[in-house]
């Protein structure tokens, strides 16, 4: 299992420089960051890409596309096209989010309950715990608020499966799979 601490990723600034986002786990076809936004600047582009924002703490609102902003509460996933213009409404300030990107038409992500549901049949590619409050015991490890545990196998999987937490404990786990054969780019020969 790979372990990862928010504390250990340096700040770097957003593609279109208007925030700045700490990178927890990087794959060509897989992102996953917290996002620091203090200005209500435009995110970054990703077209090609599907998104989640979770935001940590305080709440927010997601303009997308110049439409009606939609608030989003805190620890509750959304998800949107990457393509998508957005911008965070700062009601209260400066924000933190929590952010899985995967590449449209290799991998697909969902947020999934702990524990997780069975894994697809030749699919699944990765479990994501990220503990955003609070402590959660898994085996021999003790995973503090700010880590993020990347399940890889079964094995791992399975020990996340049986991780306890703390009462205030809060985990954002998302299921990371291949994209179903239909929905995959093809492949030039």
């Amino acid at each position: 299992m790979r372990i990862v601490r928010l504390a250990d990723c340096p700040e770097v600034p957003w593609r279109n420089g208007g925030g700045t986002t700490r990178e927890l786990h990087l794959e060509p076809d897989l992102r996953v960051t917290v996002a620091f936004e203090r200005t209500g600047a435009a995110f970054s582009d990703f077209s090609g890409w599907s998104r989640t924002i979770v935001p940590l703490g305080a709440g927010f609102s997601l303009r997308l596309d110049e439409r009606e902003a939609v608030a989003i509460p805190p620890f509750q996933p959304f998800s949107f096209a990457g393509s998508q213009r957005a911008n965070a409404v700062l009601a209260a300030g400066a924000i933190e989010a929590f952010n899985v990107m995967t590449r449209d038409g290799a991998l697909a992500h969902r947020a999934v309950g702990m524990p997780p549901p069975a894994a697809r049949e030749g699919r699944f590619r990765s479990l994501l715990c990220f503990v955003a409050r609070g402590r959660v015991g898994c085996g021999a490890l003790s995973l503090e608020s700010g880590t993020l545990a990347v399940a890889e196998n079964a094995a791992d999987r399975a020990d996340l499966a049986r991780a306890t937490s703390a009462p205030d404990a809060i985990l954002l786990t998302f299921e990371i799979e291949a994209s179903a054969p239909e929905t995959r780019s093809p492949v030039a020969p």
